[in-house]
């Protein structure tokens, strides 16, 4: 098993080819809407047929839709990235430390439970405080709208995350029939940027501790 501040030196490097993986898809996306918006019948039936089944209507989705689709699918796996991180950081920590308790033991879920076992259990400073692990867990709200919701808001329901959209310019809602959430690449990066910094913060904890 790894040790502790091994754990977030591997994760700090997984969230650096994560954000190239994100740089890459955006660029995919645009060099397909070329590809689709240049297909022609006509002149090269393949491509129409092969790539795009004839569809000719699809002109929207490649410009909004799809990559809708694909940044908040980036949004759910990089916050469960980090929940695992924080897993893995308090088993570590249990190995390391031959703490009786298992994070199984400890009551609650998600980042919450992992916090509270490295804080009470594990006894290192989780920076709560910050900027940037507020961020990290209003991303959290957020993907919980994407992953049980599809990305539809609820005024009624989803206040808290309706306040968290409302005071970030990099995340939009669009009402028309019901209310859709909106992510872009730059709050993808922002989230990145934010989980970095609490990595870092905790991998300095941990080798203060040992």
């Amino acid at each position: 098993m790894k040790k502790p501040d091994q754990v977030s030196l591997y994760f700090l490097s997984d969230l650096e080819k994560f954000r190239i993986f994100v740089e890459l898809s955006e660029r995919h996306w645009s060099e397909e809407l070329i590809k689709y918006n240049e297909s022609d019948i006509e002149t090269n039936e393949f491509i129409c047929w092969d790539r795009y089944k004839y569809r000719n209507d699809l002109s929207a989705h490649f410009q909004e839709v799809f990559p809708q689709y694909q940044k908040q699918s980036f949004l759910l796996m990089l916050v469960s990235l980090f929940e695992d991180y924080l897993n893995q950081l308090c088993h570590s920590f249990h190995f390391e430390k031959g703490l009786s308790c298992t994070l199984k033991d400890f009551r609650g879920s998600g980042i919450e439970r992992a916090k509270n076992y490295l804080r009470k259990i594990a006894e290192i400073e989780v920076p709560t405080g910050t900027a940037f692990w507020s961020k990290v867990i209003e991303a959290r709200d957020i993907r919980n709208i994407i992953a049980h919701n599809a990305g539809h808001l609820d005024e009624n329901l989803h206040s808290k995350q309706l306040r968290i959209v409302a005071k970030n310019l990099n995340l939009n809602s669009h009402q028309f029939a019901r209310i859709h959430l909106e992510v872009t690449q730059v709050y993808v990066f922002e989230v990145i940027k934010a989980m970095a910094s609490v990595v870092n913060v905790l991998w300095r904890n941990t080798t203060e501790d040992s």
